[in-house]
């Protein structure tokens, strides 16, 4: 009973604040929260003595839509390379970049202490390795966030195949990996500087285990950073195309945004892996619309720029992809919704030039 409240309260507060709305809204607006006060440094002996109350507010861009013509967002999977300079005039970015925190433990400094976390058995000895793994894992999100691309970056939650059954384990890293994101946020706005961070939960089978991981997250960002950026905060579920379609719209209720992870199908042909992505896009899609039309619902991973013509016909709200695909994509977009633009044109003219 206690889940099902929670779930239903969610679903309320996500109606009152959706990260993207209807076809029939705008592109988007710089609908920014004034710039709260300066939050101090956190203590650093402990990973859990981070956590304390600070009311700020995190400025915030939301996406809607134009007129007839729906929007078609393409984002950037991963840091870029080579970034370039911060555009001048505060420029708010169109979306969020996408960062894959399981690249993090690949990090020739954190793999060593991740694989001796592993190792160790619970004690003194796991407590200290997790303590490092934290500092690095702070050190992560601290550059981050100092680069262009931590000005909106949407970050995946800590989620390694080998923790699948070790649910203590996996609870203890993602916390850590939590609080290192919230203590880094902290030291930016006390910085004076402008960040936006939101969180995706990985792979949840059902809308009673997401809502279990974002009561998690907010609960540590209310802890770390204080009940207004919990509440400001976007969280996600990051989804398989092959995720049952009823789960996939129980999920959609309570969550803020979807991405559709085509990942797991890169090992296929390049134009195999798009037609099938597309496939299950379109049934997710269908799924999740039926529950929530206004679902804001992206496709991630390889297959998903070849794919953009028909994610953008069967209605998907954007794409990430890699700064190598980035520019071919957009260009893309820009073309399929010209030509969009266009047909609504000679549709409410009667068919007339």
């Amino acid at each position: 009973m206690k889940g099902e409240r929670q779930q239903q309260d969610q679903i309320q507060k996500n109606e009152e604040r959706p990260l993207m709305n209807s076809a029939d809204e705008q592109v988007r607006e710089a609908d920014l929260t004034p710039k709260g006060s300066a939050v101090p440094s956190p203590a650093e002996p402990e990973v859990s003595s981070v956590r304390r109350e600070a009311a700020l507010p995190l400025n915030r861009t939301y996406f809607k839509r134009t007129g007839l013509q729906p929007s078609f967002l393409v984002l950037r999977d991963g840091r870029n390379d080579r970034p370039a300079p911060r555009p001048e005039g505060g420029a708010i970015p169109a979306g969020p970049c996408l960062i894959r925190s399981e690249e993090w433990l690949q990090a020739p400094e954190l793999t060593s202490l991740y694989d001796s976390w592993l190792a160790s058995e619970d004690g003194p000895a796991a407590d200290r390795a997790l303590q490092r793994i934290y500092y690095r894992l702070r050190a992560e999100a601290a550059e981050l966030l100092e680069s262009p691309d931590g000005d909106w970056a949407v970050v995946t939650l800590l989620s390694p195949p080998e923790l699948a059954g070790r649910r203590s384990r996996l609870a203890s890293l993602q916390d850590a990996q939590l609080e290192a994101l919230f203590a880094a946020v902290a030291e930016r706005q006390r910085q004076g500087g402008e960040c936006r961070l939101d969180l995706l939960a990985p792979s949840p089978a059902s809308a009673a285990e997401f809502a279990a991981q974002r009561e998690f997250i907010e609960e540590v960002a209310d802890q770390t950073l204080g009940h207004a950026f919990a509440a400001a905060c976007r969280i996600g579920a990051l989804i398989a195309p092959d995720a049952e379609r009823a789960a996939a719209g129980e999920i959609a209720r309570i969550a803020d945004f979807l991405v559709l992870d085509g990942a797991a199908g890169e090992a296929a042909p390049e134009e195999d892996a798009a037609q099938d992505f597309v496939a299950a896009a379109g049934q997710v899609l269908a799924a999740v619309r039926r529950v929530r039309p206004a679902a804001v619902v992206f496709a991630a991973g390889a297959a998903a720029a070849p794919a953009l013509a028909d994610l953008y016909e069967i209605g998907l709200s954007g794409i990430f992809c890699s700064a190598g695909q980035r520019t071919e994509a957009l260009l893309r977009a820009a073309c399929l919704t010209w030509i969009a633009r266009q047909e609504n044109m000679d549709t409410a003219a009667g068919g007339g030039l």
